[in-house]
């Protein structure tokens, strides 16, 4: 029994590539989201800023609400989707709310161009939470599949690695493009965003989410989900509750009480914070 388990918790190499690329669409989108959205709705779309804020304000308790509601819900899922394998059924309904949504989040308002601001502020609003919780589902799924893939804690760090990996590959992809669209916007000072740049950031976004995509179709097709028999799982999780009888169960109450989360979200925070502020003010000096 031991030897087949830890045959089966053995990654092949097409598995951990295809697992590695299984968030390329949500680290890409979450990074232009973060990087240019405050400058597209203020300098492209002419929002005022604090109808700008509200927007990237009402995305983020959208993600926090989203991320509660998927994780429970997910976890007590027992099936996917016409026989489709249950994490993979959740991460394929992200990706699908994700590229259906996040198009319309860095292109002109359809039909209300002309519109008062109150309803081009619904019309992102709208769009915005259709994407939070895409990604919330693909993001939170395709963390949560490390522990079912492999029971190898060598494997699962792997993966993990693999995974921050290409969120960096990612993140240089998007400036990369970012720099070359643009770049080729050639006002006056080379450093003005006008509402007459809709067309690149448009074609920007259609070729972060082509690229995301393409990552997609390889995930899915290449990676199955779990392919441990029931006396296996049933087997490891003996080990685990054995391992972890005298440890001390929390529940998400617990986690109000402990420090180290207070600290990773202040630090998270603050370092999408800078990051926005910094993009935006940054324009707005070399415009000046």
């Amino acid at each position: 029994m031991e030897e087949s388990i830890s045959k089966t918790d053995v990654l092949s190499k097409r598995s951990k590539f295809a697992y590695s690329i299984g968030n390329v669409l949500n680290d890409i989108t979450t990074s232009m989201w973060f990087s240019y959205i405050l400058l597209f709705y203020n300098r492209v779309v002419t929002l005022t800023n604090v109808s700008a804020g509200y927007l990237l304000l009402i995305g983020q308790i959208a993600d926090a609400l989203s991320t509660i509601f998927v994780a429970l819900t997910c976890d007590r899922t027992r099936t996917g989707l016409f026989h489709y394998e249950k994490r993979k059924t959740w991460h394929l309904i992200g990706v699908i709310c994700v590229l259906i949504s996040f198009p319309f989040l860095f292109n002109l308002c359809i039909g209300c161009q002309h519109s008062k601001l109150w309803v081009k502020f619904i019309y992102y609003a709208v769009f915005i939470i259709i994407y939070q919780f895409g990604w919330v589902c693909s993001h939170v799924v395709h963390l949560a599949m490390i522990n079912e893939l492999t029971h190898i804690e060598g494997e699962r760090v792997a993966l993990n690695s693999y995974r921050i990996a290409w969120n960096f590959v990612s993140n240089i992809f998007l400036f990369t493009m970012a720099s070359i669209l643009l770049g080729l916007s050639a006002t006056s000072d080379q450093s003005s965003i006008t509402p007459a740049d809709a067309p690149l950031f448009l074609k920007l976004t259609f070729i972060v989410v082509g690229f995301g995509l393409i990552c997609m179709i390889i995930f899915h097709i290449g990676l199955k989900e779990s392919n441990q028999t029931t006396e296996e799982r049933e087997y490891h999780l003996k080990l685990i509750s054995t391992s972890n009888r005298k440890l001390k169960q929390m529940t998400w109450k617990s986690f109000l009480c402990e420090k180290e989360f207070y600290q990773c979200a202040f630090i998270w925070v603050c370092a999408r914070v800078v990051l926005t502020v910094t993009v935006d003010t940054t324009i707005e000096n070399q415009q000046e």
